[in-house]
């Protein structure tokens, strides 16, 4: 993405740990190999994602390593930061130094949708049912639902050591692990939207989808758009109008694309179905954040 977007940079560093140092990565048509993470390792670096897992991301804390004077994080590992979501959070709070929380990907597209919806026509109440993808497990849970998934089609006994366990071809409620990332998002909504915003019921499940987010969004709104009105109101604010859309279906898309059904029973009540690839739409905030701070150099320090 770095490279499809034309980030401005004159050197990439790709860092990892030990164990995976050393792999061979292709960058604008060059070949890259992976180098060991080290403090060391951010000598003459003007800016730094991490997007590695959590554990990795405390670990590297743990050890009272510095950090680049120009950070933004993309771990979830709960460290402290300026949490920033482009185009709605106020930019006033970007620097050209400091360490920047790239929300979570759940909590970037519930802040899009809500904040659009209670700006127009004002939100009451929200409840939603989040569907998460393996992927926010990391790739060992990537590789637990692949395995599991093959060795249910083979008759062969499963193992389950990332999740609670099966899951393919199930539904875990994952009850620690959904509190935590549900706890996570209403911390992220409240840094973007402030603490009077409506706080929406987050209830997350873990599905048997390798990538991609999915929201069963109930909204109770104080006016009462036509849903033609609602969609166009979405459309605003950068949001895809599809009712097919799927967890596989965005793959690979950076926009929150939704569905959405009026409740005829009550006025002003809507139920909305979105879809969003995770690591692609927090990926495009984080780069569109450090293009903002790189390209704005009236920025204060």
């Amino acid at each position: 993405m770095i490279e499809d977007a034309g980030f401005p940079m004159g050197r990439l560093a790709l860092l990892e740990t030990e164990e995976y140092a050393g792999l061979l990565q292709e960058f604008a048509g060059e070949i890259q190999i992976t180098q060991v993470i080290s403090p060391r390792s951010f000598e003459d670096v003007d800016i730094a994602f991490f997007a590695c897992s959590p554990e990795i991301m405390q670990s590297y804390i743990a050890s009272g390593a510095t950090f680049p004077e120009l950070t933004i994080d993309l771990t979830q590992a709960g460290a402290d930061g300026t949490v920033y979501l482009h185009g709605i959070s106020d930019s006033r709070l970007l620097k050209s130094k400091g360490y920047f929380v790239n929300p979570h990907p759940a909590a970037i597209v519930l802040a899009r949708v809500l904040s659009a919806l209670h700006n127009t026509f004002g939100l009451q109440t929200a409840a939603v049912t989040m569907l998460e993808p393996a992927s926010e497990r990391g790739n060992a849970g990537v590789d637990e639902l692949q395995e599991q998934t093959v060795n249910l089609l083979n008759f062969q006994q499963l193992e389950s050591k990332v999740f609670a366990g099966q899951l393919a071809f199930n539904v875990l409620p994952e009850r620690e692990t959904a509190e935590r990332a549900e706890k996570r998002i209403l911390e992220h909504l409240t840094a973007i939207l402030g603490k009077t915003f409506p706080k929406p019921m987050i209830t997350a499940v873990q599905a048997p989808v390798f990538h991609s987010h999915a929201f069963s969004l109930f909204v109770h709104l104080l006016a009462a758009p036509s849903a033609v009105d609602l969609a166009v109101e979405l459309e605003r604010a950068g949001v895809s109008l599809d009712a097919h859309a799927s967890q596989v279906s965005v793959v690979g898309k950076d926009t929150v694309h939704a569905g959405i059904r009026a409740d005829a029973n009550h006025q002003g009540a809507y139920s909305l179905w979105l879809v969003a690839d995770n690591m692609r739409i927090a990926a495009s905030n984080a780069i569109q954040t450090a293009e903002h701070i790189m390209l704005a150099p009236a920025l204060g320090t």
